[in-house]
């Protein structure tokens, strides 16, 4: 902590080596972020983008990455990544773009989201785009499969940009450049996540309707920064007696998949019910993982469970928390939210950090 910001960093360690094992080239790069609010410090879904350029000639290589956290010291070690450099290769890896365009230079330009083989879950507005080296190419034909499931079937994309094969770092943000220049012609398709679910799928992309002209994308749809409390669908739905009886929790515990029970409940309040991403269900239970986090006492009980975290759960962070002391030195904590008026009382009977709701009005 520096001052009244928080502060912290990484470095970005990468060797590239070629199909015979033989050393390439290294390159490193250190990026700092400080922030004054402690809740970010936290957040499972705020990132830290840079970028590291590196000159390569066509082949097979083998990218090897070492992340080092500056104020732990801790080292991740990243799983090694084949990738290969061809001229003749007509379509390149597709990368996921921010739906709302930054201003950089005075000009209107791509954020990327996320360039690896993830497709985010929970940000379904985003563009799919994908890089095709000719320019001639009119349109590309996308089916999107998982086993025995279709999610799309022969889309046609004719929406494309002209943008720099490069990225580039602006404002903190990794940037793609419009420059009208035929360096890459990225086909766009808005939206593309809105109706997949979390898990692999295959991405079949086929150049102006030709059958074998066509090139296959193996991708996995990831929930980014899912909360933990999702994970297990039995524990999820018992936490539903925060806001439901409990014949309607038994009654979601007796059905034969507890996923499918959990995810049908929390459809009936989906704010968006044309995406499979459920902004509601992922605001309450990070509300629980917050409150298991923030409202433990010493002996490691209560956190969503307890008095303070139910309240929280079921409406949310207080606009307002004042703390005193009794007579007898109880700690008491009034909660107030203004809209709709509502007070809550917790009173820390025994030092522990166990508060009882003693007053709601």
């Amino acid at each position: 902590m520096n001052g009244n910001e928080f502060r912290s960093g990484l470095t970005v360690n990468i060797e590239v080596r070629d199909s015979l094992d033989n050393f390439i080239t290294r390159a490193f790069d250190d990026q700092y972020i400080s922030e004054k609010d402690f809740e970010v410090t936290n957040s499972r879904t705020t990132n830290l983008q840079g970028l590291i350029d590196i000159k390569l000639k066509e082949g097979k290589y083998k990218l090897t990455a070492i992340i080092s956290d500056k104020t732990s010291k801790r080292e991740r070690k990243i799983p090694p990544i084949d990738f290969v450099i061809s001229k003749s290769e007509k379509v390149l890896d597709p990368i996921v773009l921010q739906s709302k365009k930054s201003n950089c230079d005075e000009k209107d330009d791509y954020v990327l989201l996320n360039n690896s083989s993830v497709i985010p879950f929970n940000k379904p507005e985003d563009i799919l785009a994908i890089p095709v080296t000719d320019s001639t190419i009119k349109s590309l034909t996308i089916n999107v499969t998982r086993r025995d499931t279709t999610f799309i079937t022969n889309e046609e994309i004719k929406q494309f940009s002209f943008n720099s094969a490069g990225f580039e770092l602006c404002s903190d943000k990794i940037i793609l450049h419009n420059n009208n220049a035929p360096d890459l012609k990225y086909f766009l398709l808005n939206n593309f996540s809105a109706n997949l679910s979390e898990g692999p799928i295959r991405l079949e992309v086929i150049l102006d309707n030709i059958p074998n002209k066509k090139k296959v994308f193996n991708l996995q749809v990831i929930w980014i920064g899912k909360p933990f409390s999702l994970k297990d669908p039995e524990k999820a739905i018992k936490l539903l007696s925060n806001i439901e009886s409990d014949d309607k929790v038994n009654e979601l515990l007796k059905g034969d998949d507890e996923l499918k029970e959990l995810n049908d409940y929390w459809q009936k309040f989906d704010p968006t019910p044309g995406t499979k991403y459920n902004e509601l269900m992922n605001e309450f239970y990070e509300r629980v993982d917050y409150s298991d986090k923030t409202f433990k006492s010493i002996d490691g009980k209560g956190g969503a469970d307890s008095d303070r975290g139910k309240t929280y759960v079921k409406f949310g962070a207080p606009d307002r928390i004042d703390r005193d002391t009794t007579n007898e030195d109880k700690v008491v904590e009034s909660w107030y939210y203004n809209n709709p008026k509502r007070i809550f009382v917790f009173v820390d009977n025994n030092g522990t950090g166990k508060y009882t709701l003693v007053k709601e009005q």
